[in-house]
């Protein structure tokens, strides 16, 4: 079986267009929605999504292969594409627990998803994604939906329809929720991802990682094409005709849809990790 392909990427950085894009050719098998309660079994009440590779054991590996590949129905001769915004804190976990896979690290201006992701906190539920997750959660998830649903309870309380904490829980995130601007929250979540999932790409087979840019990804089809070809993935030109069809080229970056004072708050904390990527702040 082909090793599978594991997207990297914060929450807001286009994972989820990345994903079906690349999931639209032949002799593949796509994990359709984010499945943090799979990688997350038995430890649903932990503060944050980083888990130790050291816990993993044969039981609780098995668990997650069985689980993921159930969910995205997959064949003898398919590959396996999953991408959970949570695992950019968990890469040594997920290493492990599939140690030939082969990772795309999409990483997005981080303004962009700040902006993006304060508008989730405040947002409503997905209920029918959340139902139709549901319907397929294993029953050793019953502790998750549990967590789930005191984690909403405590959101709508706080103002945050998302949720007391929306998206990738990185170390110190619900003390940073309650004591924070939600602006501060979002920056630093951004950062966590990015700069947690950098380095533990250090320690992996440089010709098992892929950088790309979003701002690349969408500015024409050059990055995708390396990328799949890249990637050894077949019908590269179907690939290529869902990503024209489906393509939305940015305008402008997330400091401009912020307010003044929310901006100078987010270019302040991430100044140097957008300096180190190469992104003017």
């Amino acid at each position: 079986m082909p090793p599978p392909i594991i997207i990297i990427g914060a929450a807001r950085s286009g994972t989820k267009f990345l994903r079906d894009v690349l999931a639209s050719g032949d002799k593949t098998a796509v994990v359709p929605y984010d499945v943090n309660y799979v990688w997350r079994r038995g430890v649903a009440w932990d503060h944050d999504d980083v888990l130790d590779p050291e816990s993993l054991t044969g039981r609780r590996k098995k668990f997650i292969v069985k689980s993921l590949s159930g969910i995205a129905r997959l064949g003898g001769d398919q590959r396996l594409i999953e991408k959970t915004v949570a695992n950019t804190l968990r890469v040594p976990f997920v290493d492990a627990v599939y140690p030939d896979a082969v990772y795309v690290h999409l990483i997005r201006n981080g303004s962009d998803v700040a902006e993006s992701a304060m508008r989730q906190w405040k947002a409503p539920p997905d209920w029918r994604n959340l139902i139709k997750k549901a319907r397929e959660m294993p029953l050793g998830n019953l502790d998750y939906i549990a967590w789930f649903g005191f984690n909403s309870l405590r959101g709508v309380v706080r103002g945050n329809k998302g949720g007391n904490v929306w998206g990738p829980r990185y170390p110190g995130v619900e003390k940073d929720a309650a004591s924070r601007p939600l602006a501060e929250v979002c920056a630093l979540q951004w950062r966590n991802c990015v700069e947690i999932a950098s380095a533990d790409f250090d320690k992996i087979e440089a010709q098992r990682v892929f950088n790309i840019r979003y701002e690349d990804l969408v500015a024409g089809p050059e990055a995708l094409e390396n990328l799949v070809k890249n990637l050894g993935l077949p019908e590269q030109e179907k690939i290529m005709d869902t990503y024209r069809a489906n393509v939305k080229p940015t305008r402008g970056t997330g400091f401009d849809k912020m307010s003044e004072s929310d901006a100078d708050t987010v270019r302040e904390l991430l100044t140097p990790t957008l300096a180190k990527l190469g992104y003017s702040a």
